[in-house]
């Protein structure tokens, strides 16, 4: 144990933790409008190819930064929270740090040759996630406060031609006007979803079902099944009732903002579906940092950066050692204090 401790504590410190060590990667093209798109397209980020409908959507926001030597701002929406099935809840862990690390290797290389500045936003879309989920505010806060200390803590410590920075969606409007418009919104959305064929329908309401704390905010744990049917129903519809609404709300305010490009997690997709672009969590993992946990797996000659999901650490769980480490992360939550370690190769 304690040589695998030195060696996950190395790697954390010397290797995960250094925001100066990213590799220089050369942009590829005929000319820097080309050499920028190649990148944002690159497969190896998304894990699948980029919607036609993202890229054309991209392009206009490039065209738009370059004519009038804008700032880029990448800004990766997100939910907000950890997810509660997660040990590390309510705050975050090592998937949120493999990601931000992932997001700027892939920016990095645009923000090293371009001179108008450029910026890594991630917007926190937690809002209503209390009044649709049953979640605690008070954990959604925690996660929230958490995260902008690690936003702070890598700005201070990289030197690299990118600031980072957290901006949340309840900043742009009021919360009260926002869930009375989602009410009035809810028939409507009820219709468009009820005329979805049965298979869509199951995948969108099973999703729903995932995110549902059942012994939150409401104990909602001796529900019968039709009532806890009902429940998972109208979380799905308050769902896309938000994201409807909040881009009404702040849509051309802030998503449509001319050197905005909007990034979505590839596991989920998120608001924006198809015409935003998908992005990984990291180079092994799919799962959204924030709806999963980081953990290692430590090889004999490598070590892999992971985002699980529940059913992934449910099958793996007893296969995971806890590994103490020392780190300066422990100072903003105790989840950086500890990793789960899985020895030998993964099979998802």
């Amino acid at each position: 144990m304690e040589s695998l401790e030195k060696r996950v504590s190395e790697y954390l410190n010397k290797e995960l933790l250094d925001f100066n060590n990213f590799k220089d990667e050369a942009l590829i093209g005929k000319d820097y409008r080309e050499k920028v798109l190649n990148r944002l397209f690159l497969k190896r980020f998304g894990k699948r190819a980029q919607y036609e409908a993202a890229k054309e959507y991209t392009a206009k926001k490039v065209d738009n930064i370059l004519s009038a030597n804008l700032p880029f701002i990448f800004c990766f929406c997100f939910g907000g929270y950890k997810h509660f099935w997660s040990p590390t809840y309510p705050e975050p862990d090592w998937a949120e740090i493999f990601a931000i690390r992932y997001l700027m290797e892939y920016i990095l290389p645009i923000a090293k040759t371009y001179g108008g500045g450029s910026i890594l936003e991630f917007e926190s879309e937690e809002v209503a996630l209390s009044y649709m989920n049953n979640v605690p505010q008070e954990s959604l806060d925690a996660y929230n406060t958490k995260f902008r200390e690690l936003v702070s803590y890598v700005n201070s410590k990289t030197n690299e031609p990118v600031d980072l920075n957290l901006v949340l969606a309840k900043d742009f409007y009021d919360k009260d006007e926002l869930l009375s418009k989602m009410d009035d919104y809810v028939g409507e959305v009820k219709k468009r979803f009820d005329e979805l064929d049965d298979e869509e329908k199951a995948i969108r309401l099973k999703r729903a079902e995932t995110n549902i704390l059942w012994d939150g905010v409401k104990d909602l744990t001796g529900l019968s099944d039709e009532d806890r049917k009902k429940i998972i129903y109208d979380s799905r519809i308050l769902n896309e009732a938000f994201l409807d609404i909040d881009y009404e709300l702040r849509g051309n305010e802030y998503f449509e903002k001319e050197n905005l490009i909007p990034l979505v997690g590839t596991f989920g997709y998120g608001a924006g579906g198809e015409t935003w672009l998908h992005v990984a969590s990291s180079k092994a993992s799919v799962v959204d940092f924030w709806a999963g946990m980081g953990i290692l797996e430590v090889r004999e000659n490598k070590i892999i950066e992971r985002v699980i999901s529940q059913k992934q650490f449910e099958n793996i769980k007893d296969k995971l050692i806890k590994v103490k480490v020392d780190t300066e992360l422990s100072k903003i939550s105790g989840n950086y204090s500890w990793v789960y370690v899985y020895e030998g190769e993964l099979l998802f």
